[in-house]
């Protein structure tokens, strides 16, 4: 069992950048005071960098499940291999568990709460954002393919494991964590979640064959409620939106394909351009509005927007390569 649980843990973890982990140690790092026991804040920031990615890694064989998908992180899908299939479901449950473990082993007292606060409200958030996203593509209502939708599923599907969850866990291991900072997170941080999502949305309708992320891009064939959808059908006129509802959710690839032209009739990157500079404005009219002296203040979400910048990539290039 020892070595199947390292397996488990491992699998995923080396093979990707540890943003999530990055994000924590800035909030940290731009929060904390000085130390005696560096040492041991040292240790415990590892400790939650580590935890923090098997969240993520937890959420890949459940999703990969779900999508059907073959391939992450330029490996086979957990589920995939010759001794898993659906015991996948067993090693995730195992995964959870050994999470909770490793924190209690590592933390006590007001932090531990806290941070078990944080973490189990990480499950239940991403837990109904699959729920969400699943149910969406499931009952292919076009109608119900809008923004309010879209928000939905980014609230619970991308927001908050990869933005506000890394933010307050850092903020909680810096003794700054309270009722009133978790209100400012989620909001400011509603945004710049938003923006992995559709990041992510349009890089899936990029990498059909898994060149760039590392996993094949489905999201046409399984008729999500992705943001491409979601923008192509509040600009499409009659006859391309009965383009779009013929096609789209089917895995021929004539169908797909005719997807992918709509998308480029409708000037795709040229919405995904607006929408970015639309959460852009958001997040910092919502940073702007922030009082003098608030935790986390409007200086440390600048910096951190900055420093989330860094991860991101030209997509109009790869768009236009595609």
């Amino acid at each position: 069992m020892k070595a199947r649980l390292q397996e488990v843990a491992e699998y995923y973890v080396a093979e990707r950048r540890p943003i999530q982990a990055e994000f924590m140690a800035l909030a940290y790092e731009y929060h904390a005071k000085p130390q005696n026991n560096q040492e041991l804040i040292d240790d415990q920031i590892k400790v939650l960098a580590t935890t923090l990615e098997l969240i993520q890694t937890y959420f890949f064989f459940w999703d990969d499940l779900d999508d059907g998908a073959k391939e992450r992180c330029g490996k086979p899908c957990w589920h995939v291999l010759p001794d898993t299939g659906l015991l996948a479901l067993n090693d995730a449950s195992l995964l959870r568990s050994l999470i909770n473990e490793t924190m209690e082993q590592n933390f006590d007292g007001e932090l531990l709460k806290n941070l078990m606060f944080l973490y189990n409200r990480n499950f239940f958030i991403c837990s109904m954002g699959q729920y969400y996203d699943t149910i969406a593509s499931r009952v292919k209502d076009y109608n119900n393919f809008t923004q309010e939708t879209y928000e939905q599923i980014v609230w619970g599907k991308s927001a908050f494991y990869s933005v506000k969850c890394p933010i307050l866990v850092g903020l909680a291991l810096a003794n700054k964590y309270s009722p009133e900072t978790y209100k400012i997170v989620d909001d400011v941080g509603q945004s710049v979640g938003r923006l992995v999502q559709v990041h992510n949305d349009l890089i899936d309708i990029c990498n059909a064959e898994g060149t760039v992320t590392g996993k094949s891009g489905t999201d046409i064939q399984e008729g999500k409620c992705s943001w491409p959808a979601v923008a192509v059908l509040q600009k499409c006129n009659p006859a391309q939106r009965r383009v779009f509802e013929e096609n789209y959710g089917s895995w021929e690839p004539e169908r797909a394909a005719r997807i992918q032209e709509l998308y480029k009739e409708l000037d795709i990157i040229n919405l995904y351009r607006e929408e970015v500079a639309s959460c852009r404005d958001i997040f910092f009219r919502k940073v702007n509005a922030l009082p003098k002296n608030s935790t986390p203040s409007a200086e440390f979400f600048v910096e951190f927007y900055n420093f989330f910048n860094t991860f991101t990539k030209d997509l109009t290039l790869m768009y236009d390569n595609h």
